[in-house]
């Protein structure tokens, strides 16, 4: 099995741990933070020692999913039937040619190499956990010289009250107390011989305050938050690509000082004192996110509004004993073992029929056969690719932004010309119609003189004049209108003109270029020509291909159902449906079959219901059988 694979699978146990634990964490929101804390803790834990116990404890094989049993492979190359060049129909149907060339046939199968991301997805990990990883050293690289730095405390004082303190909480362990001006909150730090640093300011704490503060920090110690806490941020370093675990490290951290202000409060603070004590070692504080992954803080400002309202909004602060605690720890530990048993196990490969094996050599040698024909194809793209470079260059030198800017410039322009011609239309009509008029005009000259002939020419022409004079008078806004709007398209136009003349040049050599394509769009349909008795040949082939893995697929039902369903039960219709709806992906010597588990179900739930046999769950348990063989299918063909 690939590597991503065991550590995808780790991750998910890890996952699944963690969702459990929120759930718990969320149920006993009500209760002790010192309870939520140990049960985030334990689960962050719990998920760097699952690869752990995974090696030892004995394991419960789980069937693995197509989808990562396809990456489990580690193969660089796919041949799927879906890709073969002469497979036209039903689930063999060839590839969309290109756009940039449709004259090209797609490649044979065997021409396509598809990488394996599983050591690129390893990489990335492994490189980003390095990164964070560095990063945790170095912040207790840097911790542990702050201490070494940091100035022992030996104010009689303050060590009384230390003593004090030591008494109240129980702390039998040997604590170092020192002072230091590089951190401005109160922290704590290491496991063998725990230092409880204070900010230098601290010799002006009164000693209510330096007392709420030491039981604080020494709470911490006696519980052992600081390793726990350490433990949970590598847990994000080596999951860091799992949210869930960031929050729940951010839970565990204000968990932890919730759980350390209850105690206090439970050994007699009162809870508005305690607040303001963290008020004003907040206040001071400077934040430094570099330490606050290497130490305890006591007052980090990012948690105290949440702390401050739950000190405050308790009536009453108990102590949780181990009565409590421990089997809180235990259950959740127990999910370690539990969860790390679940392993991965995929179904050995059945053998491919005789049919099958036959039409899948011919199918080799029929893409053998072509070969030459895509190897001149692709000599050809080769030869094409400069030309097609140099077109892309030219293209890109043509002005086409100025061009249409230019155009969008003068479009409402013209928008507003046709507009004016539309609203002329009227005046144009009824000049045609005066036209008209004068054309058709009717003189009666039987009894009239000469005199009279001329009088009837001038009245009717004088009612022309004066009503054209009219319309034209309504059509001088129109025409003024129309000057200044062609006088502002005049100086786009010689500019359009300009751009125009500019590239008349370069697209007088796209011509001349693809005059020298010619010549090989002219070769590449012979050739396509050529194949087409292949593609005819690979077409048939993959019908036989398809109509034999309906065989094998119906025989792997038959072998399920058959015993729970009767004499007219239809196994190949059903094999038939479920390649129809599937991918087949030829890998080597193996034949897999990627369909879903849900259109499995579908298709034979709907045909073998009708025709079952026995009782309901002996079908059901058959049925279940059928669908996680046929959806995790693997067919060798050696």
């Amino acid at each position: 099995m690939d590597a991503i694979v065991i550590f995808g699978l780790g991750s998910l146990k890890a996952l699944l741990m963690l969702i459990i634990a929120a759930g718990v964490a969320l149920a006993l929101k009500g209760r002790s933070a010192r309870l939520r804390s140990v049960i985030w803790g334990t689960a962050l834990v719990g998920s760097l020692l699952i690869p752990v116990a995974a090696m030892v404890v004995p394991s419960v094989p789980v069937v693995l999913p197509m989808e990562i049993a396809q990456i489990s492979s580690g193969t660089s190359r796919l041949s799927t039937v879906d890709e073969l060049p002469g497979a036209r129909s039903g689930p063999f149907a060839p590839p969309a040619q290109s756009d940039e060339n449709p004259q090209l046939p797609a490649p044979s199968a065997q021409d396509w190499a598809l990488p394996s991301v599983g050591s690129a997805l390893m990489t990335i990990w492994a490189a980003l956990a390095l990164v964070l990883f560095t990063n945790q050293l170095s912040g207790l690289w840097r911790m542990a010289g702050i201490i070494r730095r940091a100035r022992p405390v030996t104010d009689g004082a303050t060590l009384a009250v230390l003593a004090d303190v030591r008494a109240q909480v129980g702390c039998r362990r040997r604590i170092r107390l020192v002072t230091t001006s590089e951190l401005d909150i109160p922290a704590v730090f290491g496991l063998f011989r725990p230092a409880v640093i204070l900010p230098i300011h601290s010799g002006t704490w009164l000693e209510d305050r330096l007392a709420a503060v030491l039981q604080h920090e020494l709470i911490h110690v006696i519980r052992l938050d600081w390793p726990v806490r350490v433990a949970a941020r590598f847990a994000a370093t080596i999951y860091w690509f799992n949210p869930l675990v960031w929050w729940a490290k951010r839970r565990l951290d204000l968990e932890q000082e919730m759980a350390c202000d209850e105690e206090v409060l439970a050994l007699g603070s009162r809870a508005s004192s305690y607040a303001c004590h963290l008020l004003g070692v907040a206040r001071t504080a400077v934040h430094r996110p570099a330490l606050a992954v290497a130490g305890l803080e006591m007052a980090r400002r990012s948690d105290l509004e949440e702390r401050i309202m739950s000190i405050l909004n308790r009536p009453r602060h108990r102590k949780v004993g181990l009565a409590v605690i421990l089997p809180a720890a235990i259950l959740t530990a127990a999910l370690v073992p539990a969860i790390a048993a679940v392993q991965p196990a995929e179904p050995g490969p059945r053998t491919a029929s005789a049919e099958l094996k036959a039409a899948l050599i011919e199918m080799q040698e029929a893409e053998k056969r072509i070969e030459p024909h895509i190897e001149r194809i692709t000599e050809h793209e080769f030869e094409l690719q400069p030309i097609l470079e140099q077109i892309k260059d030219i293209e890109i030198d043509i002005d086409h932004e100025a061009i249409a800017r230019i155009e969008a410039e003068m479009e409402p322009i013209l928008e507003q010309i046709e507009a004016i011609h539309i609203d002329m239309e009227p005046m144009h009509t009824q000049i045609e119609a005066m036209h008209e008029s004068f054309e058709n005009i009717e003189l009666h000259i039987e009894d009239g003189t000469l005199e009279q002939i001329q009088e009837q020419i001038h009245a009717q022409m004088e009612a022309h004049r004066a009503q054209f004079e009219s319309v034209q008078i309504d059509m001088e806004p129109f025409h003024a209108q129309m000057e200044a709007l062609h006088a502002q398209l005049e100086p786009l136009q010689r500019k359009m003109e300009e751009l125009h003349l500019e590239a008349v040049p370069s697209h007088e050599e796209m011509e001349r270029m693809h005059a020298e394509i010619e010549p090989f769009q002219r070769e590449m349909e012979r050739l396509q020509e050529e194949m087409e008795p292949f593609h005819e040949e690979m077409e048939l082939l993959g019908d036989r291909i398809e109509a034999a893995l309906i065989g094998d697929v119906a025989d792997v039902v038959r072998q399920h159902l058959g015993p729970v369903t009767g004499p007219d039960a239809p196994f190949t219709e059903a094999a038939a449906r479920i390649i129809d709806d599937g991918n087949i992906h030829i890998d080597d010597d193996v034949i897999k079959l990627d369909v879903s588990r849900r259109e499995v179900r579908e298709i034979l739930s709907d045909l073998f219901t009708p025709s079952r046999i026995g009782t309901r769950d002996a079908f059901d348990d058959a049925l279940e059988a059928a669908i996680d063989e046929v959806s995790n299918l693997e067919i060798r063909t050696d």
